[in-house]
């Protein structure tokens, strides 16, 4: 008769010590989640004001170059940048603005040839945040800070 030799003390986990790490490590993981998601939205609502704070820079340079006046406007959920041409604006480029942030302007700002702006500013909203982009009359682009609603 063979004989089979077991070791006295077998490799591996039980299946008991697999499920307890599995469950520990979903738990852990499940609270790191929830403690890191209004992070992510506070992110969301910075980028999109560096966005905005981007494009007026960008209006104001073709401005300086083309010799032509640029503005920024928001139409459906899209931020444009537009270009004066002939009497009225022609769009030349468009992104498009996270739905849950809202974008107003009391003014919106507009750079002419020779480097003035017709200054305004504009405000970003979301549930939890608010900020506003300033243009001041010669051209400074500012952002105050971003504050908790």
């Amino acid at each position: 008769m063979v004989q089979m030799r077991t070791k006295k003390f077998p490799g591996g986990f039980t299946l008991y010590e697999t499920m307890i790490s599995i469950t520990v490590v979903g738990i852990v993981s499940g609270l790191l989640t929830i403690s890191l998601l209004p992070l992510i939205d506070r992110q969301e609502f910075v980028n999109t004001s560096d966005q905005i704070k981007n494009t007026l820079r960008q209006a104001q340079w073709l401005a300086l170059t083309n010799r032509k006046s640029h503005r920024l406007k928001s139409e459906s959920g899209y931020l444009m940048l537009q270009q004066k041409s002939g009497g009225s604006y022609q769009t030349v480029s468009s992104e498009k603005i996270p739905d849950e942030i809202s974008v107003n302007a009391n003014r919106w700002p507009s750079f002419s040839a020779f480097g003035f702006a017709a200054g305004g500013s504009i405000t970003l909203k979301n549930e939890d945040y608010s900020t506003k982009v300033v243009v001041s009359p010669i051209g400074r682009i500012r952002q105050t800070s971003i504050e908790r609603r």
